[in-house]
C-alpha cells in the first residue's frame, strides 16, 4: 500500500521542512539541509498499511547507504499530512485518504561515514 511523494522542488521542499518543524518543540530544519524528501504514505483502510510503509522507508535508508547516500527517517510525516497544506497537496495528486509514515531525507553526507561502533551486548537474544 505504499506510496511515495518525492520531493526535489526546493520551494515545496522549504514548505515542507518549515510545516514539519511547525510540529517540534525546537528551531531548525528537521530535513538537516538535504535536497531530497521522500514523503512515504500509506492507504487508509489497509490492515497492515503502517507495517508496509515503515518496511518501504527502511529498505530505502538500506538502499541509500548501499549507494553511499547520507539517509535519515523523519518523524511527523502523518501531521504533516493531516495539516490543511498536507491535504491540499495529497489533493492536487488524487492521494486523499492517505496516511503519511514517515519521511527519508537524501543526500551527500558532509563527512565520511563514521567508524562502525560495537553493538551493545544484550541487542539480540538467542533462544532455543
Amino acid at each position: 500500500s505504499p506510496v511515495f511523494i518525492a520531493v526535489q522542488n526546493k520551494k515545496i521542499r522549504d514548505e515542507l521542512s518549515a510545516l514539519n518543524a511547525s510540529f517540534m518543540d525546537r528551531e531548525g530544519d528537521p530535513f538537516y539541509g538535504a535536497p531530497t524528501v521522500i514523503c512515504v504514505l500509506v492507504k487508509e483502510g489497509i490492515n497492515t498499511n503502517i507495517e508496509d510503509g515503515s518496511l518501504a522507508l527502511g529498505n530505502m535508508l538500506n538502499a541509500a547507504y548501499a549507494l553511499g547516500l547520507g539517509a535519515c527517517w523523519i518523524h511527523r510525516c502523518k501531521q504533516m499530512f493531516e495539516s490543511e497544506y498536507g491535504k491540499k497537496l495529497l489533493a492536487e495528486h488524487g492521494l486523499e485518504g492517505s496516511i503519511g509514515v514517515g519521511c527519508c531525507i537524501l543526500g551527500y553526507p558532509a563527512e565520511a561515514f563514521p567508524e562502525k561502533k560495537i553493538r551493545k551486548a544484550d541487542y539480540a537474544v538467542y533462544v532455543g
